[in-house]
């Protein structure tokens, strides 16, 4: 990942929203600027469920009073693409195989975001609880589908009709998803933090006030992750 020139000036506030919109202006074909932020308002208004940060990255790119910032400089749209790369290939290099596929199920956009639900249920096969491969996909895809989509055939009592699991046991794993892929999501942001922080992509200032959120949230939510991980589930880099 190459250095922004002047480390005051970062496009992003903090890692959660370089990696959103970098995963968001990727999926979009090249176009100007205006065209791309109007593509990107489309795309976040179409998502059935905003969570807060979400909402207030779509009030910057709308250009609303007090909604904070993503300054794009003197970039054009295709150095804008350029950087947004390189945030997705830290993604892809800079992380553990099963964190990778926590931020690629995350924020991906279409394949990407298939390949990461794919990774984690290497990942979480056997030790969440049901040792069949289909089960832990459809809960995987489940845990990271917007709400509405979880509403339309993808309970834990649909999921555990369709592969034949006892719906106790599709509770359990649903509940083991839930706080282990929280842990590998924070794990991977703190790893990626450190890196867009060092080359001046996103704000020192504006990313130790979020520190402090996600140590609160992570506190309320710790877990502790097998210290023997699976075959699958080994670091990769490739």
């Amino acid at each position: 990942m190459s250095e922004v020139e002047h480390p005051m000036d970062a496009i992003f506030q903090y890692t959660e929203q370089a990696l959103h919109v970098s995963f968001l202006i990727l999926s979009q074909p090249a176009m100007a600027d205006g065209q791309m932020r109007r593509a990107l308002i489309r795309a976040m208004e179409g998502v059935s469920h905003l969570t807060g940060r979400q909402q207030s990255w779509l009030q910057q790119l709308r250009g609303e009073p007090g909604a904070g910032r993503i300054d794009f400089g003197d970039l054009d749209m295709l150095e804008v693409r350029g950087q947004c790369a390189m945030i997705v290939a830290a993604v892809r290099d800079r992380l553990p195989r099963p964190e990778r596929g926590a931020m690629l199920a995350r924020y991906g956009v279409g394949d990407e975001k298939t390949e990461g639900v794919r990774i984690l249920a290497g990942y979480a096969r056997v030790i969440c609880g049901i040792h069949a491969y289909e089960p832990v996909l459809h809960l995987i895809a489940r845990h990271y589908a917007p709400r509405k989509t979880k509403c339309d055939g993808m309970s834990v009592r649909d999921i555990g009709d369709r592969w034949g699991v006892n719906r106790g046991k599709v509770q359990r794993a649903a509940k083991w998803m839930a706080t282990h892929f929280v842990a590998l999501e924070a794990r991977a942001v703190e790893r990626l933090g450190a890196t867009f922080r060092e080359h001046g992509v996103v704000s020192t200032e504006a990313e130790r006030e979020w520190e402090v959120e996600r140590a609160r949230s992570a506190a309320a939510r710790a877990v502790t992750l097998p210290a023997q991980l699976p075959r699958s589930a080994a670091p990769a880099h490739a």
